[in-house]
């Protein structure tokens, strides 16, 4: 039996839930009202204790019907949940906890909650095991004595998988919300007449729905990746989309993210860029030695 202490739907919905459900009974965090995901709204003193009151009402449900999770896979911050939960339900029901941690290198310590650090870093008296997508951030565990494995993201075949049949009908797609150096990456390319569909919040699209994610990106030729933190220019963390995309058969283009060495050969399996000028330069002749091989497919574009 898992449990899963879910984020954001969107996130959630394309692949994680998934692979879960493979490996056994899969339940998952609703709000009081059945919503989808943690309170996030609210001071961090009332989020923390709504999370946490709740994530024990669930346990003791599931532990009366007999369905104990003997794993419990968080991904939160010690600001979102109280993590002396975490504690509450090893003692009393024996389950494990392991806390995956996408944001680690710029969320681990986090702001002070009630004198506690609200980052990862807070959650590590209560957990079993860090998964974490920062590879330095494996050390910062281990010193503190949490065990921890450094845990990149990854993709579903089942679900991001080339589409043969299907045209390439977007020349550059990204998805992801319009902010900061994305918007200027995105009017770049544009004002360079590349063309450029965009989804998410704040751009002219809005957000895609989730099940239309895969087919997006194996319509695309290319798919954008911006690598960067936030409204950072130059500090980047692994994503989600940059295995997503490669899988979706499309050539990817993204930041030059030194994590991503790890886990790719680049100019073979993936496409990199440390600017926006250089974005565009290799965008535009990505797409120029794309067009003749993809032939008539390029006519093939929606209005």
């Amino acid at each position: 039996n898992i449990f899963y202490l879910v984020t954001d739907e969107l996130q959630d919905s394309i692949g994680i839930l998934q692979s879960l459900e493979r490996f056994g009974s899969l339940g998952y965090f609703t709000r009081a009202d059945g919503a989808y995901g943690q309170h996030i709204v609210g001071t961090d003193e009332q989020r923390r204790s709504v999370n946490a009151d709740r994530l024990l009402e669930l346990f003791k449900k599931l532990h009366g019907e007999g369905k104990t999770p003997d794993l419990l896979i968080a991904q939160t911050f010690a600001s979102y949940i109280d993590p002396k939960v975490f504690s509450q339900i090893r003692s009393a029901y024996g389950t494990l906890v392991v806390n995956i941690a996408m944001d680690d290198r710029h969320q681990y310590w986090g702001n002070k909650v009630s004198g506690e650090w609200g980052g990862t870093y807070g959650l590590i008296p209560h957990i079993d095991l860090a998964l974490t997508a920062a590879p330095e951030c494996v050390d910062w565990y281990l010193k503190e004595g949490c065990p921890a494995i450094f845990f990149p993201e990854a993709s579903d075949a089942e679900i991001f998988h080339a589409m043969p049949n299907l045209p390439k009908i977007h020349d550059v797609s990204f998805v992801g919300g319009c902010y900061g150096i994305r918007e200027e990456i995105v009017r770049l390319l544009r004002s360079a007449s590349i063309r450029v569909t965009t989804f998410g919040s704040g751009w002219e699209s809005g957000r895609i729905d989730v099940e239309a994610v895969p087919r997006f990106f194996a319509q695309s030729k290319i798919v954008l990746g911006i690598g960067t933190i936030g409204h950072c220019t130059d500090f980047y963390a692994l994503k989600m989309r940059d295995f997503d995309a490669p899988m979706s058969g499309s050539c990817y283009v993204t930041h030059d993210n030194a994590d991503l060495r790890i886990v790719y050969e680049i100019g073979k399996e993936i496409v990199t860029y440390r600017t926006a000028d250089e974005c565009v330069e290799k965008i535009r002749f990505y797409l120029l030695e794309l067009l003749p091989i993809l032939g008539d497919e390029v006519e093939e574009r929606p209005p």
